[in-house]
């Protein structure tokens, strides 16, 4: 079978300029599908980031899905900007990022960073991969001839990032070391793998002072700020009932944050926070940024000692009692303190509030029984604290006197005869009954 070679070229061309037209009406109706944002920046070497992600630098037309999306602008040397913008399908806005210049000349010791074989719209960042940690683009630090491209940065220990643009994706990412007066060149080889030269920079050593960022027609000078940072505690002891105030600064940094304990206490370039530490806690301070990173650190010893007092003004009460009448039931003041305390109760009160205060207290015994009182009561102070500390005091008490029962009422005698009496008139009037009776029993007989 014989193959015609111009009719099978016809045919790919038909199918090509298909494929081309069908691409065509596709990319027009994803187009249409979606809304366009026109970023203006200053300065032109700026970048643009759309919801944390790095999309373009210079002025750029983006075009974006409907919905709400965050873009930023950032530019070492520069405030950055962020702002929010709601995208319809076919709609058209315009942002202007006028960038404000940030900060004042930089001085050493510093040392000079060249980046080379990578893409020039590669993303460079230093001890962080946020927009406040961006740097520049790889074009603006990689000649070294004639128009110098540099980046600059604070002697010390650094952590590079080279980011691809169009994935988001890192191209290479390691420690490096900037020595003073001294060009690290990084020569990439790929991914994770870089070759590290130093060579003599000896123009470092003849710069007093630089701007954060200046370019030329084909020139462009990067130098980066070193962090610095103040942590500091108004008092370093204090009670358990006493908050403490943390004060700290930071320049150049575009993480500042303290914790303790792993959680998160403050987030701010400088401020003052109150604290409540229920243990002797370690502050810690990190305030980083492509200058580098600083710590500080700032302890509160807190003091969970509780102290206790207890005394009673009478040591020895007296208590009767006669049947349900109490006939004397002395008192005495149960006079207490606790120092550095949350929680204070005394053992047969109860709780009590303050730091120190007085309780009457009755002689009360605790046996019912009829018979002697004679015990001793002892009483209690426990005080605690949210941090753990505890103390205790007592003082006792000895009850004395007597629990008697009632007195019951005795009937009257009879009434006695008098001493001069005598049974005669008795004895007469019982003969006179007799007589009277004899005469009574003969009357009848004779009947």
């Amino acid at each position: 079978m014989k193959i015609d070679l111009r009719r099978l070229l016809a045919l790919a061309i038909v199918l090509a300029a298909g494929i081309g037209v069908s691409s065509a009406y596709k990319h027009k109706d994803d187009q249409a599908s979606k809304g366009q944002v026109y970023v203006s920046v200053h300065p032109q070497e700026a970048y643009i980031w759309v919801d944390g992600k790095p999309v373009s630098h210079r002025s750029s037309k983006l075009d974006l899905a409907p919905g709400e999306h965050t873009i930023t602008v950032a530019n070492y040397g520069f405030e950055p900007m962020s702002q929010k913008v709601t995208v319809a399908a076919g709609s058209h806005q315009r942002i202007d990022a006028q960038l404000k210049p940030a900060g004042g000349p930089v001085s050493g010791p510093w040392g000079r960073i060249q980046i080379e074989g990578v893409p020039g719209d590669a993303l460079v960042f230093v001890n962080g991969t946020t927009p406040g940690f961006f740097v520049g683009h790889a074009d603006e630090m990689n000649n070294n001839i004639f128009n110098m491209q540099r980046l600059i940065l604070p002697t010390g220990k650094h952590q590079l990032f080279i980011v691809r643009r169009s994935t988001d994706q890192p191209i290479w990412s390691g420690p490096v070391d900037v020595q003073e007066d001294r060009r690290l060149i990084v020569y990439v080889k790929g991914q994770d793998k870089a070759k590290l030269v130093y060579k003599k920079w000896d123009e470092g050593k003849k710069l007093a002072s630089l701007r954060r960022f200046d370019t030329g027609i084909a020139s462009a000078t990067i130098v980066v700020a070193p962090v610095t940072a103040h942590l500091a505690a108004d008092t370093p002891n204090i009670r358990c009932d006493q908050t403490g105030k943390l004060t700290w600064s930071s320049a150049n940094a575009a993480q500042t944050v303290i914790m303790a304990n792993n959680q998160k206490v403050a987030a701010a370039p400088a401020g003052t926070v109150e604290v409540d530490p229920k243990a002797t806690t370690n502050y810690q301070l990190r305030a980083a940024g492509p200058g580098g990173v600083v710590t500080q650190d700032a302890t509160m010893h807190v003091d969970n000692t509780v102290k206790t007092s207890l005394t009673i003004s009478q040591p020895e009460l007296h208590f009767v009692k006669v049947g349900d009448q109490i006939k004397q039931q002395d008192t005495a003041n149960l006079v207490w303190s606790a120092s550095n305390a949350d929680s204070v109760s005394i053992d047969r009160i109860g709780s009590v509030s303050g730091a120190n205060g007085t309780q009457t207290v009755q002689a009360t015994p605790s046996n019912t029984n009829e018979g002697e009182v004679n015990e001793t009561q002892v009483y209690k102070i426990t005080a605690k604290n949210d941090c753990g500390g505890s103390d205790t005091s007592m003082v006792a008490v000895h009850l004395t006197g007597s629990i008697e029962p009632a007195v019951v009422a005795e009937a009257p005698p009879p009434p006695e005869l008098p001493h001069t009496a005598t049974p005669l008139p008795l004895l007469a009037l019982f003969g006179l009954a007799s007589l009277g009776t004899g005469a009574f029993l003969r009357m009848r007989s004779k009947r």
